[in-house]
């Protein structure tokens, strides 16, 4: 009797799961990677107050929120970068790659924008990263904006390690299984999206509180105001972070042409140059360590001069324009074109509502081409 009742009752426990099932499927499907999201409130000269922030699992963003299946006849471009690629402080489609995406859009081509962006990492250490985000959505253009972190990250006493790429570890994939259950289940898919919806809320209570970032900027400056800035010294021939920067270039051409993708390079605008006013370097926050061996308790930074960044970035320019002449791949330089001014930047890479339109407009010219032979028009 008790089996009886006991068969009975999982018969309809089961009978239930398939209706929600169906309902859940019909009426309000869940995607298959929901975004997490962030309610940001900053008073930041030149940024909108209110910002929502949309991520995944790896902290990739998505213009429109599209990160399901490529529709047909759908171009994809992925974005990678920097803290400026990131753009923490903007909406989507307030930065530069959303606002790109924006413009090709009105042009009646029909994209999808993904964006990554890591800061304090530079191009090599994006790519294992970088390599699992080509694979898994599968981009047909692939828009690198590198430079300033490949500058100002590396430590003085930088030692230049042509494996370094091959030491690096992809963000862990979830299981197998529980990627089997979410393909098949709207309940399971919505399952997870309450539980990171739970861990978004977390972050929450403490990135969203109003002024959270403008007040930690606003500390960070103090706290360098006292220093002054160093002329720091050229790079060694041997040990030259240029060396990892183009190594970075060449991991991110193979990456594209294996899944496909074309690869555009562009160099990272900043703020810093030799002509910039007092007010504007108070804006700049960028330190470059002394012993990359020492440990992190007794880690000494040095603020780099405008000058030597301006001329760093520009070797850098240099020697990534020629990568790509002889690769055949399309370059442009966005450091210098984008007007350094507060204006356009609110630090030395983070771009302003304004400087993000200009680098979009700036960028249009060499990708809307690329992206009409992709969509075969």
């Amino acid at each position: 009797m008790f089996l009886k009742l006991l068969r009975r009752i999982l018969i309809a426990l089961f009978g239930l799961f398939l209706v929600l099932e169906a309902v859940l499927w019909i009426f309000v499907r869940t995607p298959r990677e929901p975004l997490k999201r962030l309610d940001l409130s900053n008073r930041i000269p030149g940024l909108k107050k209110d910002v929502r922030f949309s991520f995944d699992r790896v902290i990739a963003r998505y213009l429109d929120d599209k990160n399901g299946s490529k529709p047909s006849g759908t171009v994809r471009i992925l974005c990678l970068g920097g803290s400026g690629t990131l753009a923490m402080l903007q909406n989507a489609e307030d930065s530069w790659w959303g606002q790109l995406g924006r413009l090709l859009q009105e042009k009646g081509l029909p994209v999808e924008v993904a964006a990554w962006g890591q800061d304090k990492a530079g191009i090599v250490t994006s790519t294992a990263v970088a390599a699992q985000l080509i694979e898994d959505w599968r981009p047909d253009v692939v828009i690198g904006n590198f430079g300033f972190d490949d500058v100002v990250s590396q430590p003085l006493n930088y030692t230049y390690d042509p494996g370094k790429a091959q030491h690096l570890s992809p963000p862990p994939r979830p299981a197998g299984w529980k990627e089997a259950v979410i393909t098949v289940s709207q309940t399971a898919r919505l399952g997870r999206l309450w539980a990171r919806n739970s861990e978004a809320s977390m972050l929450q209570n403490t990135l969203g509180r109003p002024d959270h970032y403008k007040d930690v900027f606003e500390t960070m400056k103090q706290k360098l105001g006292a220093g002054g800035f160093e002329p720091l010294p050229a790079r060694p021939v041997k040990d030259d972070p240029l060396k990892e920067y183009l190594d970075g270039w060449k991991i991110l051409e193979t990456l594209a042409k294996r899944h496909g993708a074309t690869l555009i390079m562009t160099g990272e605008p900043a703020l810093d140059d030799a002509t910039i006013n007092r007010t504007q370097m108070e804006n700049l926050i960028a330190i470059v360590l002394k012993d990359g061996r020492a440990p992190l308790s007794e880690a000494k930074f040095l603020r780099p001069d405008p000058t030597w960044v301006e001329r760093e970035l520009q070797r850098y320019g240099d020697a990534a324009e020629k990568l790509a002449a002889e690769s055949g791949i399309p370059w442009l330089d966005l450091n210098g074109r984008v007007p350094r001014s507060l204006d356009h930047f609110f630090s030395d890479v983070m771009l302003t509502d304004e400087g993000a339109a200009a680098a979009a407009r700036l960028l249009l010219p060499t990708v809307e081409p690329v992206v009409k032979a992709r969509a075969g028009k």
